[in-house]
């Protein structure tokens, strides 16, 4: 198997035939798991509990009325891709089996990714593993073929990254531009990985590892990507500018910051839907407000800028509640319990299937800390989520399309624990011996360095 360096000075691997041929076994079982466990659980169930909005877009799309809602007029409520997708695989029809095989091949296409950056970053093994953690992760498994959004999300995001990480080591102004459309895709099926897909091309901009190319063409390739994510979002801004008055990638920003932000929030969230919190909120305007969101009219975009007022006013009048409330929301959206919490059963799988996911990924994060130029990328995805968590609010499944970067992480702690256990043991209870310079003799022998 032909192996390089990588940034880190760990070995990357590129696929031969073995490994290939493994990798498609996985890729399969994963398909094939998800096939199976939304098979069982039947069509009924996926059209009654999934977000039933997304198909009544994409039967408008399909009959050729454009991104609206039932005889409603164009509409910029969210952003359009799922909705699209899912008007390309349906055709408008209510037909269960093709948005189930195809958002099985997507949630495979996310374990393939999985694959493709492990290796990068840890070598074959860890590659494998973290192909095999992301197959039967059972939250995957379940809500990759749900009528929402994540499974879609979750795979452009990740291919996204894959991209950039390919991008930065290669150097490939093709590749950035690659995955700056990828980044562009993930924005326009969820807006709310916008800080995220501004940020990420600044990555390609900082030196570090084998990324040591003159600055000129350090910037040519981050503004490659930057404007490939521009010029994929573009298009919804312009039309949402046209429909509305205001460049927005979606409507309901304003409205979701008052629903994370008003005395109402904790009223059932987290451990029930945030909808139902957003209920008693509503609820609880007097008349007079009611009425006056009444009178703006059909503009959605002028009663998005009414809630986000009201939320803004939430936050300067209580700065220090707000601040509490952010932190409430992110221990929220990490939790080891799902939130909104299911039943005995699916919340103890949760708990054992992501909590060690998230301990071994932690860890694996903090033992290869010394390559936190490299991994940015990832610190940069978990930061603006929780970012974004705290300003508005967060759910398990928002936080979802994260977990295949701890299974990442975890794979390399686990190939660590495999290749040298006894020292890696040994060394979270004491410090390890230093040579007379004061290095550390594991650390600066790359052959051993595995993560």
């Amino acid at each position: 198997m032909k192996q390089e360096t990588g940034d880190s000075g760990s070995e990357a691997f590129r696929l031969d035939l073995p490994t290939y041929r493994t990798l498609l076994w996985i890729v399969l079982l994963a398909f094939s798991a998800r096939v199976a466990v939304r098979w069982y659980s039947g069509s009924a169930d996926f059209w009654v509990n999934g977000y039933g909005f997304f198909f009544e877009l994409a039967q408008n799309i399909a009959a050729g009325n454009g991104i609206a809602f039932d005889g409603g007029p164009p509409s910029a409520f969210r952003v359009p891709l799922y909705p699209v997708f899912l008007a390309a695989v349906t055709f408008g029809h209510k037909v269960f089996l093709p948005v189930l095989l195809s958002e099985s091949l997507i949630g495979a296409g996310t374990v393939w990714c999985a694959a493709l950056i492990a290796g990068a970053m840890f070598g074959r093994a860890a590659a494998m593993t973290a192909a095999a953690l992301t197959a039967i992760y059972p939250y995957y498994v379940v809500h990759d073929t749900a009528l929402q959004e994540t499974s879609l999300f979750t795979f452009l995001t990740t291919l996204a990254v894959l991209l950039l990480v390919r991008a930065r080591r290669s150097g490939s102004g093709v590749t950035a531009a690659c995955a700056g459309l990828m980044l562009g895709a993930a924005v326009l099926t969820k807006a709310t990985l916008a800080p995220f897909a501004v940020s990420a091309p600044l990555w390609l901009l900082i030196p570090g590892g084998s990324w040591a190319r003159p600055w000129r063409q350090r910037l040519w390739v981050a503004l490659l990507c930057a404007g490939a994510v521009a010029l994929a979002v573009s298009p919804w801004l312009v039309r949402s500018h046209r429909l509305t008055g205001s460049a927005t990638l979606s409507t309901e920003t304003g409205f979701f910051l008052w629903v994370g932000n008003n005395r109402y929030t904790f009223s059932h969230y987290p451990y029930e839907s945030i909808d139902d919190s957003q209920r008693a909120a509503f609820e609880a305007l007097d008349p007079q407000e009611k009425a006056e969101i009444k009178t703006l009219g059909a503009n959605a975009a002028v009663v998005d800028q009414w809630f986000r007022r009201r939320g803004l006013e939430y936050i300067r009048e209580h700065p220090w509640r707000t601040l509490g409330n952010g932190l409430r929301k992110i221990g929220a959206a990490f939790g080891w319990l799902p939130s909104p919490r299911k039943t005995f059963w699916p919340n103890l799988v949760y708990a054992l299937s992501y909590g060690p996911v998230m301990i071994l990924g932690s860890w694996g994060m903090w033992v290869r800390r010394r390559h936190w130029r490299e991994d940015l990328i990832f610190y940069a995805l978990f930061l603006s989520f929780a970012a974004v968590t705290a300003v508005f609010f967060g759910h398990t499944s928002y936080r979802a399309y994260l977990d295949v970067y701890w299974i990442v992480f975890a794979a390399g702690a686990l190939e660590r624990l495999r290749s040298d256990p006894f020292s890696t043991v040994t060394s979270i209870f004491k410090r390890r011996a230093f040579d007379q310079r004061g290095a550390d003799p594991l650390r600066d022998n790359p052959e051993q360095d595995r993560l």
